[in-house]
């Protein structure tokens, strides 16, 4: 499925066509959490759960985060590396996405805690000592991401 409506800016008819396809593909692939889904929009950030309707309005209102292009949260399972994308996947899948995720949440948002420098600091800082593979950034969001996709609970994760 094409992904570029996700960086579209206002309401187009393209725009349009293509959140009903997402929000088609939601109802064929994704798991439902009673009668909602996670919601994918820059506010809800695939934390909250929305039925269709307020997740198609929220789409419109507030967009979809750009950097959500593996949809793993509504049912796409993504690709395992293959010997014909070698180092360029590896990379791609170790990169802590920084960027991403401050435009998808707004600089304004993370200078208010001072979050932003405090993430760029570890997203330059080794795990370990001469550990060259991840930084403290990269490690704990794959621990995150690990204790989501699985729907580990705090206490379990601890």
């Amino acid at each position: 499925m094409d992904r570029s409506w996700m960086n579209e800016h206002g309401i187009s008819q393209d725009f349009e066509k293509e959140v009903f396809e997402f929000l088609l593909y939601v109802q064929e692939h994704a798991n439902l959490m009673g009668e909602t889904y996670f919601c994918p929009c820059v506010h809800c950030l695939n934390q909250i759960c929305q039925d269709l309707d307020n997740m198609r309005d929220h789409l419109f209102t507030c967009g979809i985060m750009r950097s959500y292009t593996i949809w793993t949260w509504h049912g796409e399972v993504p690709h395992k590396p293959t010997t014909s994308r070698g180092a360029n996947y590896v990379e791609e899948w170790m990169s802590d996405h920084l960027e991403d995720m401050v435009r998808d949440v707004g600089e304004v948002n993370f200078g208010r805690a001072h979050l932003y420098d405090s993430l760029k600091n570890d997203s330059k800082e080794e795990l370990y000592t001469g550990c060259t593979n991840f930084t403290q950034l990269l490690a704990t969001l794959k621990f995150l991401s690990l204790k989501a996709r699985n729907r580990w609970t705090d206490k379990s994760f601890t």
